[in-house]
């Protein structure tokens, strides 16, 4: 169903906004659980006007959610003078805030913490804590040379660009690295997720190349992204897939030398030393949807590491290499989540 909406998103000349502040339209897709749709609602109430959100829970209502969103953005009047009398968004340490608990609705990370209470309104200083406007500020703690260093809590989605749905690390930084992690999910019922239904190769081929295109967006290669998408979408259609066309982006991306430089030494490492750098990751996600498109469906469905499990292995890694592996990981990862719920 996401897909189906991105690709009407891009037929209609509209674009996916990379953060809240830069949206116009919520597009709320599938069923949220309690927890996933207070974020949701924080999100919404953190967009300016004019503004529309939508629900899809079928890929056949993707056109008509679209018109009726392109409806209420042009009622441009009536949403100004709702916006004139819209009182001022609460700081962070407002009680709405907490409904979201604390979760980052924003890739900045400069809103959706939870605040330090106030006694005052003006932001002031709590028995001596630093916490303008309600956001905390670093505290000292051990680093692992025993020295202290800053410690900083971030939490990183669920509403985030190229990021695996529902997901959210809770990370301690000392500095840019990560000395601490904590993951939950706030996917709703998985028996509820709508959409198709398909486990072929084809299916199987675009949920690699929607996780290697979101790694190339991360890394700064659009167009690349741009034609993973492509072909994902193509492995949804009802046409043969062009097997030759995955062989190419893959080509591609290993001459992508500086790709190649950024992505080198950044590996996950297991509690038995067995590790994997995430350049070779990247270039996996396309063989292996070629493979599943051509022969073998099973090579997409490889086993990715359980929620328990990323609290370890992100431990250490720098932030920026964070991002990439979450998304990385997403075509793997949020398959574990959504279909073995008692195991994370």
């Amino acid at each position: 169903m996401r897909v189906a909406l991105e690709r009407a998103v891009q037929a209609a000349g509209w674009s996916v906004a990379e953060s809240v502040a830069d949206a116009d339209v919520l597009a709320v897709v599938g069923q949220p659980g309690p927890e996933l749709l207070a974020v949701i609602d924080h999100a919404w109430r953190q967009m300016s006007e004019p503004r529309a959100r939508i629900e899809v829970r079928d890929e056949a209502d993707v056109a008509s959610a679209l018109v009726e969103a392109r409806r209420a953005l042009q009622a441009t009047n009536e949403q100004r003078a709702r916006a004139s009398e819209r009182p001022a968004s609460p700081g962070p340490s407002a009680p709405e805030q907490d409904t979201s608990h604390g979760h980052e609705s924003h890739e900045d990370g400069g809103h959706g913490h939870d605040g330090h209470d106030h006694d005052d309104a003006g932001g002031g200083h709590d028995h001596g804590q630093m916490s303008p406007d309600g956001i905390p500020l670093a505290e000292g703690a051990e680093d692992r040379d025993g020295l202290e260093m800053d410690e900083l809590h971030l939490p990183l989605g669920p509403v985030l660009a190229h990021w695996p749905a529902g997901v959210v690390v809770q990370l301690t930084l000392h500095g840019d690295v990560v000395a601490g992690a904590e993951v939950e999910h706030l996917g709703g019922d998985p028996g509820e997720r709508g959409g198709s239904a398909r486990d072929d190769g084809a299916a199987g081929a675009a949920r690699l190349l929607d996780a290697a295109a979101s790694v190339l967006a991360l890394t700064g290669l659009p167009a690349e992204a741009a034609r993973a998408r492509r072909l994902r979408d193509s492995c949804l259609d009802a046409a043969p897939v062009d097997g030759e066309a995955i062989t190419v982006l893959g080509r591609r991306i290993r001459r992508q030398r500086v790709l190649r430089w950024l992505l080198r030494g950044l590996a996950l490492t297991d509690e038995d030393g067995r590790g994997e750098e995430l350049y070779d990751r990247l270039v996996g996600l396309v063989d292996r949807a070629r493979t599943a498109v051509d022969a073998d469906p099973t090579s997409a469905h490889r086993a990715g590491p359980a929620l328990e499990a990323l609290p370890e292995l992100l431990r250490g890694r720098e932030l920026a290499a964070v991002r990439l592996w979450m998304a990385a990981l997403g075509a793997d990862l949020t398959r574990t989540a959504l279909e073995e719920p008692s195991h994370g």
